[in-house]
């Protein structure tokens, strides 16, 4: 058996001090030639009634007359707090900004940030006023010690492309910011484990914290947990009676409440259990094979922003498609994604930063350093939602040679000492390649399961992997093929019907993240004239191509067959289906005009018969939480 990974949760924290969203009107200007400081920008006297007011959370790459701009620029904001009391803290929170940033409160430079979408917090307190003025630069520009950025020149990529960033940069304050006032003693972390009992049903909860009493409340009832000081942390045994494992299909989730003098936080949580053996994924010891993708955070006239109606849209898609195991982006996501992954039910791998970083880039220290602590803000961000399984290490780099090797190794490390309650991997474009003979030829030796970017030779690739590591499970973090005046919607489809026909044959492929979900912009050679690369099988703006609607058949755990259609009666059968995707099925329904029938729990292969009085409606398949995952019309 290989590492066995356990989790509970912590989403939507809140505390019971102070806090003050810093969202909303800002004022903005543009400084290309870098002259910001030395005229006096930071000043609290600096006049900012004639510049544009922009609206925080903001990109200013998405506003046509900055299209795409690269360079520095300034947000100002002006606001009122109330006075600290004694042995009090204040902060200010960011959900994050892209790329670089410089802070001012009131005159005073109160800090730094580098690196575009993780959070971080600027203690403020000695600057705080009753008046303030808050002066942030931001440079969203890249270079090749960026992370993601240019690639150098001991890169064998193509010269051209290798000196653009691999999206695009949208520069900005692109998510929340918020002041928050605390107490001296406040709680600094908070990072649960559960290790539940498959066989006797209960679960032992171990919290980690520095606070010093802890409740726990399972559907608003508060449960008689009693915890016990355990290495450094908190500890209970929670009985089989209050027990209930979160999954993709059941994504139930309790409170945790914990205390420290006038310090409270509180967080939902889930409890569920992770493990691969024997070229299987399992959750709460159920082997599960299922279908994704992968997602730019890309919006018309939002860019990277990700607003709640944008994500509700793109994760409702993606979720009713069985895109559910889904390696989801090349960076850390939003809160917000994560949140309503565990809310609604989806398994998530995170990716920190290494994009096809070049040998002498992940041998440098800088570099290196830039990533642990990108990738420390990410899994300390992360490491409590359920819905994230595995972090990965980054994307096509050079994993066959010996700086590669030594990334996987070193970072595999770290990011286990972070949080030895996740899988660990990275996405490999080399691991099939026929010079690699042996596993020890290759970076994917150090991982849990083996990533692979698989967009030709499926067969033979996906079989070549197998025979490197029998005993680890494959995941196909991307395949696809591009929209182009050569492809048609059609050969797009054959393409991924084929790709997904090979996977179905390879009992150890766990899941299939196609790439992408949806079109991005792109500054890279060959993408379309209207700077989209048409990789999606949604437009930008999200309507569903015909390739939709074939992904969410073949992604479907089970396929509706009509028996028959006459005297009235429809009779169809649902079978669940053995190959790929394939997991239990328990609380699913199907529905044919007004009416419903729920289906037994289904194992991989168990097929069920049902009839009902026809009409001219589809028949639909339901899984749990009301997500139309298939459609069969008569």
């Amino acid at each position: 058996m290989k590492r066995i990974v356990l989790l509970v949760t912590v989403l939507m924290l809140t505390v019971s001090t102070y806090a003050q969203s810093l969202n909303g009107d800002w004022s903005f200007a543009l400084d290309p030639l870098k002259i910001g400081e030395q005229d006096g920008w930071t000043t609290p006297t600096f006049p900012d009634n004639k510049l544009d007011k922009v609206t925080v959370p903001h990109s200013y790459s998405v506003d046509k007359r900055f299209f795409f701009y690269t360079g520095n620029a300034w947000y100002f904001r002006k606001f009122d707090a109330q006075p600290l009391k004694p042995s009090y803290k204040a902060f200010i929170n960011f959900d994050a900004v892209f790329y670089k940033c410089d802070i001012w409160l009131n005159g005073h430079k109160v800090g730094s940030h580098e690196g575009g979408y993780t959070p971080f917090a600027i203690d403020v307190t000695q600057h705080l006023q009753q008046k303030n003025t808050l002066s942030i630069k931001v440079d969203n520009s890249w270079d090749s010690t960026t992370i993601p950025g240019s690639k150098t020149r001991d890169s064998n990529y193509n010269a051209i492309s290798a000196q653009l960033y691999p999206w695009i940069n949208y520069g900005g304050i692109t998510k929340p910011v918020a002041l928050q006032i605390r107490p001296s003693t406040y709680i600094h972390h908070l990072k649960i484990e559960a290790e539940p009992d498959l066989k006797k049903g209960t679960a032992r909860i171990f919290i980690r914290t520095d606070g010093v009493l802890v409740n726990l409340y399972s559907g608003g009832k508060k449960l008689p947990a009693s915890f016990k000081p355990a290495n450094g942390g908190w500890q209970t045994i929670l009985p089989a009676k209050d027990v209930q494992l979160w999954s993709h299909d059941n994504p139930y989730l309790y409170t945790a409440e914990v205390i420290n003098g006038e310090d409270t936080v509180r967080s939902n949580f889930g409890i569920r259990k992770i493990e691969v053996k024997n070229a299987q994924l399992l959750l709460n010891g159920q082997p599960i094979k299922m279908g994704g993708c992968n997602r730019p955070a890309d919006y018309p006239g939002q860019g990277s922003l990700d607003p709640n109606n944008v994500l509700q849209q793109d994760l409702t898609l993606i979720k009713s498609s069985g895109m559910e195991l889904s390696r989801i982006a090349h960076h850390a996501v939003s809160k917000d994604l994560l949140d309503w992954a565990d809310k609604h039910g989806m398994l998530i791998i995170t990716e920190a930063g290494n994009w096809q970083l070049s040998p002498k880039q992940m041998a440098d220290p800088l570099i290196r350093e830039k990533f642990r602590s990108q990738m420390k803000e990410m899994v300390e961000r992360d490491w409590n939602h359920p819905s994230v399984v595995a972090y990965s290490l980054g994307n096509e780099f050079y994993s066959q040679r010996a700086e590669g090797q030594a990334w996987v190794k070193d970072m595999a490390q770290f990011t286990r000492e972070l949080d030895p309650t996740r899988l660990i991997t990275f996405a490999s474009n080399i691991v099939f390649r026929d010079y690699i003979k042996k596993p020890e030829d290759e970076a994917s030796q150090y991982v849990d399961f083996v990533s692979a970017n698989v967009y030709a030779k499926h067969a033979e690739w996906v079989a070549r992997i197998h025979e490197l590591y029998p005993s680890k499970p494959v995941y196909i973090s991307e395949f696809g093929i591009m929209a182009t005046s050569n492809k048609t919607e059609q050969d797009r489809i054959k393409y991924l019907q084929d790709a997904i026909a090979v996977f179905r044959k390879a009992d150890y492929v766990v899941g299939a993240s196609i790439w992408t979900f949806n079109d991005y912009l792109s500054r890279y050679p060959q993408t379309n004239p209207d700077g989209y690369r048409s990789w999606g099988i949604v437009t930008p703006d999200r309507q569903p191509r015909e390739s939709y609607y074939i992904i969410q058949k073949e992604f479907s755990p089970a396929l509706i067959e009509i028996v028959s259609n006459q005297g009235g009666k429809l009779t169809v059968k649902i079978k669940s289906r053995a190959d790929f995707p394939a997991y239990t099925l328990k609380g699913y329904k199907v529905k044919h005009g007004g009416q419903t029938s729920d289906l037994p729990v289904m194992q991989p292969g168990d097929t069920q018969t049902l009839t009902f009085n026809a009409e001219n409606d589809p028949v639909e398949l339901i899984k749990p939480g009301d997500f139309v995952i298939l459609r069969q019309k008569l």
